[in-house]
């Protein structure tokens, strides 16, 4: 058999100009093509015609303008009650600060401790801490309306990352410049919170199920409100804040 003159022979009988005309719709364009290759071959006398199978109405045309034939199908996903979230935005914005302002706190003791632990440097500002906190804050920006807080925690973070490694925190350089970013990530979560009350980091509760949190030891209250304020006035007036 002669492929080539065989295949010379059925490209003679497909129109290429019916090929380039765009249809309305993408379920007539491949009716159409279809029906072209099936018109290229031979069929026996009184044969039936070939039935047009039904096309899925979940192909939807998404042509470019300038592209013919670039087309995506398109999967219309319906919400499936068991297993959809009833979660709240609300719900789940207040959860993201709550957990930004417990790692606000954390890194603001730290900041405050300049990352030494019996005077010896930790490595709580490394990625671990601050990617998580960068992490939620990213993901809280675009279920907000204004995410200006967000950008500036964000801003933070980049801003602390550098010089809260081990080798930065221990060389000293930075020791008068650490402890304000522990006074900034405190101005921080009481804007995020709209308090400094630790209460404001737990979900609320009905009243029957409210109890007291235990009170803190007088010797891990490290910084207090007049203390905050006293390192505050002498990073400004040693011109470390602004």
């Amino acid at each position: 058999m002669n492929w080539l003159a065989l295949v010379a022979q059925a490209v003679d009988k497909i129109p290429l100009e019916r090929l380039l005309v765009r249809r309305s719709n993408e379920k007539e364009r491949l009716q159409d093509l279809v029906k072209i290759l099936g018109d290229a071959h031979s069929k026996p006398e009184g044969a039936e015609p070939e039935q047009m199978p039904d096309l899925p109405e979940e192909i939807v045309e998404d042509t470019h303008p300038a592209n013919l034939g670039n087309t995506r199908t398109k999967v219309r996903l319906e919400a499936n009650p068991s297993v959809t979230s009833t979660v709240s935005t609300k719900e789940t914005v207040d959860y993201q600060n709550r957990e930004i302002g417990k790692n606000l706190l954390m890194l603001q003791r730290h900041c405050v401790q300049k990352f030494r632990i019996n005077g010896k440097v930790c490595d709580c500002g490394q990625s671990k801490h601050l990617l998580e906190l960068e992490a939620l804050a990213e993901e809280t920006v675009g279920m907000v309306e204004n995410p200006d807080i967000y950008y500036r925690i964000l801003d933070w973070v980049r801003r602390l990352g550098p010089i809260s490694t081990v080798e930065n925190a221990g060389s000293g350089k930075y020791d008068d410049v650490i402890p304000a970013f522990g006074i900034e990530a405190r101005d921080l979560r009481k804007e995020l919170l709209g308090t400094l009350d630790p209460k404001a980091l737990f979900p609320e509760r009905h009243p029957e199920e409210m109890t007291e949190l235990p009170s803190t030891a007088e010797d891990d209250r490290e910084l207090t409100e007049e203390a905050f304020e006293k390192q505050r006035k002498d990073l400004l007036t040693r011109g470390i804040i602004i």
